[in-house]
């Protein structure tokens, strides 16, 4: 039987609660008025932008103050009125505090506030920041002052408080210009509106909702008309990437003596020990005689958007929003089109998911978003295909050419009904049944049985190329975007995205370099760096120092990385030689050994931490 509290106790629980709910809504005007920080920084451009930041700025900043606000809710359950009150304004106080400090950090960095950056900004902040006395006793006289504001409207309110129908027209009023910004910014995603896509990285804590897709699916928009009547009307009016400062300088080139064609290969999810002939054997005899090898190159991701997004950029995955909405292209790529390349770009997965084709390949028209085919393998086989086609219709004396192929066979283990297994080999997946104790072998086999089936694939490619005589005069890079993983750590951690060990980031790196020897390099390398690589060496920029662009050095210089970020699909990774420092989209951080050994022990050097905090802004403006 449920017991009923006296009505003298329920008055004083509705009492309570009605007070939490209007201190709580008195916050979010306060919380307006902080969030005018931000407005100086976004590319407002005209009414219609106007209109979805207004939207955006009452409903989120509305959430924010209700974060907080949720906790007192609770509380109110439980705490009489002379509890409740002292708690409520401390919690709002740190909540108006956090946001606070949040536009300190995005103007000095343009990036928003993380349990990661937070103890980032502590730790390196010693060797990086030296407050004054003024700037101690300005930031000791604001955070009273808000603590008096907060005093005086908990007083206010248990005075006097407005009806309580009065919270439901407040509520409907807050819930229409949230669900107005994200549908709003679902169909501008939709159709390649950069005016509205772009607010999003200024507003903290903001997850627009993006339907392309869906969208597409019901026939109210065609993708690839939008994308091309877009990237037209972008060249025609010129448009800048506001809030981008990439590259941070000119860039200084000139027109390299050899053209070089370059193809880059990708297979998804390929690991970094699959680059043996047990698995690889037409990859492994080409790299034995024709390439170099580096066999400890990592990528700047365990997902295919940070890995794809490192490899072309060159940059930490947490600048992809900004390039994506800017639709800013990598220099690199930009470079080989002013250098009169031919482009051919085939993927075996959707450019549009994730947004390659308003990233990498932003600056290319008449590229294929959505290959067909019902298996991967299928459109594995096509775009080699196709690629081969390619080649063979090209005429003498035709400009270089830009090859990027994609493959997908291997992330979705993926191989035709009547192709040679490798046994014992897992035929009818079961995912439920993976944990730290099952015994992997039948399915890495069958992950190894796609990485040879690619690999065959990838063989009929070199062939064709040495077979045309055009190997002595094309740059070939074979990667990877992430690794897979099979409980290698005993964690019971199985494919990608979960974690920053070497299965998940470790990929191989095979560089075929005209006029360059094969060869084996042990030291540690990254996407990162591939960049600096094809600007210095086959673009004719070495005159502009590779910071200007990217993160990276060139792969034949001497010296090994000390540390990269990576990301996943919601968080990212200080990655050293041998510890993690792992973020938390909650806010938290964790630190560990590359194996995944608590390590809480472990400090970072602090001028790693500052170069991470310069390195996460340098290209904002």
């Amino acid at each position: 039987m449920i017991s009923t509290p006296p009505p003298a106790r329920r008055e004083a629980l509705v009492n309570r609660l009605d007070w939490t709910a209007w201190f709580v809504f008195a916050n979010v005007p306060l919380a307006w008025l902080l969030a005018t920080g931000f407005l100086k920084r976004m590319p407002i451009l005209d009414p219609t932008t106007a209109g979805y930041v207004t939207l955006t700025y009452i409903g989120q900043y509305a959430v924010l103050a209700w974060l907080p606000g949720l906790v007192l809710v609770a509380l109110a359950v439980f705490l009489r009125h002379r509890w409740l009150v002292p708690v409520a304004i401390i919690v709002a106080t740190l909540g108006q505090a956090l946001l606070a400090v949040d536009i300190a950090v995005f103007e000095l960095y343009r990036f928003h506030l993380s349990g990661f950056v937070l103890n980032t900004l502590i730790q390196a902040g010693r060797h990086t920041f030296d407050f004054s006395w003024i700037e101690w006793s300005i930031a000791g006289a604001a955070l009273l002052a808000m603590l008096a504001v907060q005093a005086a409207i908990a007083r206010g309110l248990l005075i006097k408080r407005p009806r309580p129908r009065w919270l439901v027209v407040a509520f409907s009023v807050l819930f229409g210009a949230q669900l107005g910004a994200h549908a709003w910014h679902a169909w501008a995603d939709a159709v390649y509106d950069t005016r509205i896509t772009s607010i999003t990285r200024y507003v903290p804590l903001y997850h627009a909702t993006t339907a392309k897709r869906f969208l597409e699916e019901q026939g109210w928009v065609d993708a690839t008309r939008r994308r091309d009547d877009s990237q037209l009307a972008h060249l025609e009016a010129g448009i800048r990437a506001d809030g981008l400062n990439y590259p941070t300088q000119p860039l200084s080139c000139r027109p390299p003596e050899t053209r070089h064609n370059v193809l880059m290969i990708a297979v998804d999810a390929l690991r970094g020990d699959m680059l043996d002939p047990r698995w690889m054997p037409e990859v492994s005899t080409f790299a034995e005689r024709q390439a170099r090898v580096y066999t400890q190159h990592y990528s700047g991701g365990n997902s295919t958007k940070a890995g794809g997004f490192s490899m072309f950029y060159g940059l930490p995955p947490t600048y992809w929003d900004a390039f994506e909405n800017s639709r800013t292209p990598p220099v690199w790529i930009d470079r080989l089109m002013a250098l009169g390349y031919e482009p051919q770009i085939l993927s075996a997965a959707t450019l549009i998911s994730p947004a390659f084709d308003r990233t990498a390949f932003a600056g290319i028209q008449d590229i294929r978003l959505d290959p067909p085919g019902d298996e991967a393998w299928q459109r594995d086989r096509l775009i080699t295909n196709d690629w081969l086609s390619f080649l063979e219709q090209r005429g003498a004396g035709a400009s270089p050419f830009f090859g990027f192929l994609f493959y997908k066979s291997v992330h979705g283990y993926s191989v035709p009904s009547d192709y040679p297994r490798i046994k014992p080999y897992w035929e009818t997946l079961n995912r439920l049944a993976l944990d730290e104790d099952f015994d992997r072998t039948p399915y890495f086999n069958r992950y190894k049985t796609a990485v040879r089936y690619v690999d065959g694939l990838i063989g009929r490619v070199l062939d064709d190329l040495e077979r045309r005589g055009l190997l002595d005069d094309t740059i070939v890079m074979i990667t990877s975007d992430h690794g897979e993983e099979f409980n290698d750590n005993g964690k019971g951690y199985w494919g990608h995205g979960s974690n920053y060990s070497d299965a998940q980031l470790k990929v191989p790196m095979v560089v075929h370099w005209p006029g360059k020897p094969a060869g084996r390099i042990a030291r540690r390398t990254s996407h990162a760096d591939i960049p600096a690589t094809l600007m210095q060496h086959a673009l004719g920029c070495r005159a502009t120092p590779p910071r200007a662009y990217t993160m990276g050095k060139s792969l034949f210089a001497p010296r090994s990385r000390d540390w990269l970020v990576a990301g996943s699909y919601m968080n990212h990774a200080v990655v050293t030689d041998d510890h993690l420092i792992v973020t938390y989209p909650t806010g938290q951080y964790e630190v560990m050994t590359t194996t995944l050994e608590p390590a809480s022990d472990f400090q970072p050097p602090p001028d790693i931490l500052s170069e991470v905090l310069k390195g996460l802004s340098r290209f904002y403006r």
